[in-house]
């Protein structure tokens, strides 16, 4: 019989801590006594059985049988882990179990989080899921140890204590199942365990003769014994936890020697290619064809490019373990097993197998960690990198109320024209041919860009920077410099089109556009990249954006996750419009998907404009739950001024539907404007916004607060979102503008010392890329940045140290911020 059954005895008055229980389990007669646990974690397992059958009952006591309970309890490890106070780390938690979102809780929650940022809260979400995944595998190692019948107290107290996912893996390394056919597996099946045993633990002495069998391989001979032995013997010091300790312990406080050099394979030509079964620029590589480093000095874009390299069989790369180290390991394992023994025997096979260990198991495990470790770091670099430019790139400011031309260049197709209204329409379209040879070419396309120009009095244009860039740059900017759009003032600015073609070919370019040309497409998209970034850009997956550092490198799973944050944040944060916004941006909004999204828009198709916030509970598929979360960021307004009068006789509208207020602080907003003697029809108007900032100095938000039963930073976002216009654009505070030209440099122009100016067009960890108006950008290194940090979007004074033609390589060095 099994009987589950819940003693009186309390262990823990702890305020902090939940009380705990002494819990014990019988089993076929045989009692075992579980540690402590939770009384609330008890509660519910004991409770949720009570009534249920004996067969369900004894699985639920497997499971309480099978699990350990970790000293230390989630909120606890992430406290410590992110220095954050344990009742911030409490109340995070059950924000993320409650299905909030990372941009809904650094808006509406600041209250609860200590006033974290996105970009914390982010790492923090990251750690949470990490303890949470420790304690599955935590649950899984007991389950298997225990069945092999070799959980004892002093493991489950072990076991309870580990905070890491490496001191699990070092704890559980023993009592992993070895494969079969592993050298200590054969010796085994041998019968040689006993021998190999009684050797190491000096239990008694061994006659290895008699285990010689002439007619079985592997006890052939003598030397056959001792080799199975020694294997056995090696196996058990490669699996040793205190060994495995001491040895992470040398690894993490020693560096070790990393060394790449060209890959040459004598007699065979190798055809290397990359993962898009693209022919690999070997060139890329040439600093790492002679190249040694220490492992606490490599960078994590070094280790970026190692790994690739090694990948695509143009590096070859050795592990160099330092030589006290090895023989750190060594008297290690000699102190442990033979310090107290003089038996020659037992002397010179423990010292074999001590050698043989290290050889065959211990540095190979070292080496491996090693790499590990450092891909770890270098991908986790890689993706914060891409995250905060990523981020950059979104936010850049809009360029609205502008008509603006998109320029595709290109040779033997031409270069596509595009020209879209203030509000993204396409208007026209043409193709141009400026480098082709037959009679009235250039001519011609000048003619025809003129004509589209001026027929449309557009000043700007969006030049896609692929392949002839530099040819159509030179050739518009000569014809600037002639005056010939005059009385046109026209400026241009170069647009990153990385992911434009991919974007045309797509669905939703094909629903939007269904008869034009691609390259017709990518010229419109060039165009709204200019005109609303952000609305066009999240068309695109990130990866392809061109922004990030080996990010095709990085595990894609990993990296769409860190990067849909970011694009949800930003997308939040920017607001959409309810009733105009695509498909694509609405399923970035905070708690909505693509389903929801389409849901929304189909709802839209079918009943019209949404007319407030709450109507968006009609549509299938949102809930009071995913209303929480994402009506913040979704407005509702008029169109335009004209039709302002007619939408606010409507029922159920206001004002406060166009602003970041929560529907959640409709009443108080409400109440405070009254007070106030603020009118809600007035939000937004001059007179409104300069009333409310010059009352707002005198409020006393703590009384205001416990006026209104809420906390500070509620009262604080009402009145600082009532302070601002109602199209206040969150990107006006990042000041990143496109770099607008009217002339131009080539590249062969550039000469050692020229001083430039340019805007920063990515940021790596090794350096920042900086755009110079030559096609190619220039790089400035992480040594010639004079420490300052600069992010996408910065404009930047800098000055030529060198140029490569061949490898389009232009380096440059930090001279100080551009107005």
């Amino acid at each position: 019989m099994l009987f589950l059954s819940l003693n009186s005895d309390l262990f823990s008055s702890n305020d902090q801590k939940p009380l705990q229980r002494h819990y014990s389990i019988s089993f076929c007669g045989s009692s075992l006594d579980v540690a402590r646990f939770p009384s609330s974690w008890l509660k519910r397992k004991y409770e949720s059985t009570a009534a249920k059958s004996s067969k369900k009952l004894k699985s639920v006591a497997e499971d309480v049988l099978y699990d350990t309970e970790p000293v230390w309890q989630n909120f606890e490890l992430l406290s410590q882990e992110n220095s954050i106070q344990p009742d911030t780390a409490q109340s995070l938690i059950k924000l993320f179990e409650d299905g909030n979102t990372i941009p809904f809780i650094a808006r509406y929650r600041r209250n609860v989080i200590g006033n974290m940022s996105p970009e914390e809260l982010r790492l923090v979400k990251d750690h949470y899921e990490e303890i949470c995944c420790l304690r599955s595998k935590l649950k899984t190692v007991v389950k298997t140890i225990q069945k092999n019948g070799l959980l004892n107290n002093d493991l489950r107290k072990s076991l309870s204590s580990v905070r890491t996912a490496e001191e699990l893996e070092l704890l559980y390394a023993p009592f992993k199942p070895e494969s079969k056919r592993t050298l200590s597996e054969r010796a085994k099946a041998l019968g040689l365990d006993k021998p190999a045993y009684n050797i190491l633990n000096d239990i008694c002495e061994e006659y290895l003769e008699n285990y010689i069998q002439s007619n079985k391989d592997g006890l052939k001979t003598l030397g056959e014994v001792e080799k199975g032995i020694i294997n056995i013997i090696a196996s058990v010091i490669g699996s040793d936890t205190e060994i495995l300790s001491h040895v992470r312990e040398l690894r993490t406080s020693h560096y070790f020697f990393i060394e790449t050099k060209k890959l040459n394979i004598k007699g065979r030509t190798l055809t290397k290619k990359d993962v898009n079964n693209k022919p690999v620029d070997e060139s890329k590589y040439r600093l790492y064809y002679d190249f040694k480093i220490t492992s606490d000095n490599i960078k994590p874009h070094q280790v970026l490019a190692i790994n690739r390299g090694e990948n695509q069989k143009v590096l070859s790369v050795k592990i160099e373990v330092p030589e006290f180290l090895i023989k750190n390991f060594k008297n290690f394992c000699m102190k442990k097993f033979l310090n107290t023994s003089s038996n020659k025997q037992k002397q010179r096979i423990v010292k074999e197998a001590i050698n043989d260990s290290y050889t065959r198991l211990v540095q190979p495990l070292l080496i491996r960690e090693l790499r590990s470790t450092l891909k770890g770091m270098a991908e986790k670099t890689s993706i914060e990198t891409f995250s905060k430019n990523l981020k950059q790139l979104l936010l850049a400011q809009p360029i609205k109320g502008k008509l603006i031309l998109g320029l595709d260049p290109g040779f033997a197709n031409g270069c596509k024209l595009a020209l879209i209204d203030e509000t993204g329409t396409l208007l026209d379209h043409n193709t141009i041919y400026p480098f082709k040879t037959f009679k009235n070419a250039k001519s011609d396309s000048e003619y025809t860009l003129k004509k589209m120009l001026h027929q449309h009095k557009c000043e700007l244009i969006a030049l896609g920077n692929g392949t002839a860039c530099r040819e159509t740059e030179t050739w518009l900017s000569e014809l600037i410099g002639a005056n010939v759009f005059s009385p046109l003032k026209l400026t241009y600015t170069i647009v990153n089109e990385d992911g434009a073609s991919i974007y045309s070919c797509s669905p939703e370019a094909k629903k939007e556009f269904p008869k034009l040309d691609p390259h017709i497409i990518s010229a419109v998209s060039l165009a709204r990249r200019v005109q609303e970034p952000l609305a066009e850009l999240v068309k695109i997956e990130p990866q392809h954006l061109g922004v990030g550092m080996y990010q095709h490198d990085l595990r894609k799973k990993q990296l769409n996750e860190a990067l849909n944050e970011v694009v949800s944040e930003c997308v939040s944060f920017v607001g959409v419009d309810l009733n105009t916004a695509s498909q694509c941006l609405l399923k970035g909004v905070a708690g909505l998907s693509d389903k929801k999204a389409s849901q929304i828009i189909n709802y839209r198709e079918e009943n019209g404009p949404f007319i407030h916030r709450r109507e968006l509970l009609k549509v299938k598929g949102i809930g009071e739950k995913v209303f929480q979360q994402c009506s913040g960021f979704l407005r509702i307004g008029p169109i335009n001024l004209e039709e302002e009068a007619i939408f606010y006789k409507k029922s159920n509208t206001t004002k406060l539907d166009r602003t970041i207020i929560h529907p959640e602080s409709y009443d108080m907003t409400k109440t405070l404007m009254k007070e106030l003697n603020l009118k809600e029809k007035d939000i937004g108007s001059r007179e409104f916004i300069e009333k409310i900032k010059n009352v707002s100095k005198n409020l006393d938000i703590d009384e205001l607060s416990r006026k209104y039963d809420t906390n500070k930073d509620s009262v604080k976002l009402i009145l600082d979102t009532l302070g601002k216009s109602l199209n206040y654009d969150l990107r006006l505070e990042y000041n990143i503008t496109p770099l607008f030209k009217k002339g131009i440099k080539s590249i062969e122009d550039l000469k050692i010392g020229n001083v430039l100016s340019g805007r920063i067009s990515n940021v790596t960890s090794f350096g920042c890329f900086v755009d110079i108006g030559v096609h190619f950008n220039g790089l400035i290194h992480l040594s010639k940045l004079k420490g300052k940090q600069l992010q996408i979007g910065d404009r930047v004074e800098v000055e030529v140290l060198s140029i490569e033609l061949d490898r389009k390589r232009i380096s440059l060095k930090y001279v100080g911020m551009s107005v």
